[in-house]
C-alpha cells in the first residue's frame, strides 16, 4: 500500500470503497495495522486547535479511553470479514490532554523494534500554549517545540525540558536533560540562559547550536554552529566563563572533580546534530556508548554477556534502518554478535 494513499485515508481523502481496501490492508498483518493507527496518531498531532479543549470535549477524550468495548475486534455487516477496530481506537486513546503541561503529546506506545515503522515519518511538532511548562519526548519519539519567544528547539529522544509560560524581562530560562538544538530569536538584552542538570548552563544571545546533556553519561557538551554562546560552571564561590566560537565544540567531564572541560574543533561539526535529520553518526564510537544511542532511538534495551563488547569500536552512518537492520550490519563488521527477542538485544563476542 502506498505511503501517498494512506496519507489521503487519515485526512478523509478516500472515497468509501478506497477506504474500505485500505482496512483491509490493514486487516491482513498485525504491521500494517500498527503503522496505519500511528500514522492517523501522527496526523491528528498537527491538526488539532490552537486553544485548549472544553470541559465536555476533555469528557468525550476520556471516555474513548476508558470504554472497553472500543478495543474488541467489530465484524463489518457488509462484507464478512472482522476490522481490527482497537488497533484505531488505540491509536486514538493515546491522544492525550496533559493537564498539567496544557500540551497535546503522541505517545507510540510500547518499545521494541516495531517503532522503526515508523522511520519515515515526520518529526512530531510540539507547539507550547498558555500554560505549558514541560515537555519529555519519551524514547523512540523526537520533537519540535516552540518557545514563549519564537525560538524554536528540537528535542532528541529522551528529552526534558522546562520552561516557563513567559519569559520574563531580564531572562530567558530553561531547564533541559537530554539532547536538544536550539534555534534562538536574537535578543542582546535579553539573553536565554539553558540549565543542566550536569552542573553547567550556556548563555545564549541569538544561535544555533546543539547542546547533549542525559543524566545517566558521564559527560555532556555543546557544539556552536552561529552566533556566541558562553559555557557558565560554578567552581568554589565563583562563576568561571568559557566562550564557545562558531563550529567549536566544548566537552565537559561531568564525572571529574571541578568538571574538567576542553575545547575542539571538529572535522565534521555538522555531525553532532546529524540526529535531527534522522541520522546516526558512529565514529570509532564505543559500543557502550552506541548502545545508549540506540536505546534512546529504538526504545530498545540492551543485555552485554561479555563484557570486553563494551570496549569495541563502531563507525557507520545510518539513516531509518529499523534496528534490526543495523545490527546486522555491526554483527557484520565488527566481532559483535547479537539476538532480539521482543525488545531486548543481547550482545556477545564472537
Amino acid at each position: 500500500m502506498r505511503k501517498s494513499i494512506l496519507i489521503k485515508y487519515v485526512g478523509g481523502e478516500l472515497s468509501p470503497q478506497e477506504e474500505l481496501e485500505v482496512l483491509e490492508w490493514a486487516d491482513r498483518d498485525e504491521a500494517n495495522g500498527i503503522y496505519l493507527a500511528r500514522l492517523k496518531n501522527i496526523w491528528i498531532s498537527q491538526h488539532i486547535p490552537q486553544g485548549k479543549a472544553s470541559a465536555s470535549e476533555v469528557e468525550k477524550i476520556m471516555h474513548i479511553i476508558r470504554e472497553p468495548h472500543l478495543k474488541k475486534p467489530v465484524p463489518d455487516a457488509g462484507s464478512g470479514y472482522r476490522i481490527k477496530k482497537w488497533v484505531f481506537w488505540s491509536a486514538a486513546a493515546v491522544v492525550i490532554l496533559l493537564f498539567g503541561a496544557g500540551i497535546w503529546l503522541t505517545d507510540f506506545g510500547g518499545g521494541g523494534p516495531q517503532k522503526d515503522l515508523l522511520a519515515n515519518l515526520p518529526v512530531l511538532s510540539y507547539k507550547n500554549f498558555e500554560t505549558s511548562k514541560v515537555l519529555y519526548t519519551p524514547k523512540g519519539v523526537k520533537a519540535k517545540l516552540v518557545l514563549p519567544d519564537s525560538s524554536e528547539v528540537w528535542l532528541n529522544s529522551d528529552t526534558r525540558i522546562e520552561y516557563p509560560d513567559k519569559f520574563d524581562s531580564l531572562v530567558r530560562s530553561v531547564t533541559l536533560s537530554g539532547e536538544a538544538y536550539f534555534s534562538v530569536v536574537k535578543n542582546p538584552d535579553r539573553p536565554m540562559i539553558v540549565r543542566t542538570s550536569k552542573g553547567f548552563s550556556l548563555q545564549v544571545l541569538g544561535t544555533e547550536f546543539n547542546i547533549k546533556a542525559y543524566d545517566n553519561d558521564d559527560k555532556a557538551q555543546a557544539t556552536l554552529y552561529s552566533g556566541e554562546i558562553n559555557l557558565l560552571r560554578e567552581i568554589g564561590n565563583r562563576i568561571v566563563t568559557t566562550s564557545v566560537t562558531p563550529f567549536q565544540t566544548v566537552v565537559i567531564q561531568t564525572n571529574v572533580p571541578g568538571r574538567n572541560v576542553t575545547k575542539v574543533m571538529k572535522e565534521h561539526p555538522k555531525d553532532e546534530a546529524a540526529w535531527k535529520d534522522g541520522i546516526i553518526i558512529f565514529d570509532s564510537t564505543p559500543v557502550s556508548e552506541v548502545i545508549k544511542i540506540l536505546e534512546r532511538w529504538h526504545g530498545v534495551r540492551f543485555v552485554v554477556r561479555d563484557k570486553e563488547v563494551l570496549n569495541y569500536k563502531i563507525t557507520a552512518t545510518f539513516n531509518s534502518e529499523s534496528i534490526v537492520q543495523i545490527m546486522d550490519l555491526i554483527q557484520l563488521t565488527s566481532l559483535v554478535n547479537y539476538k532480539i527477542d521482543n525488545s531486548t538485544v543481547t550482545l556477545q563476542k564472537k
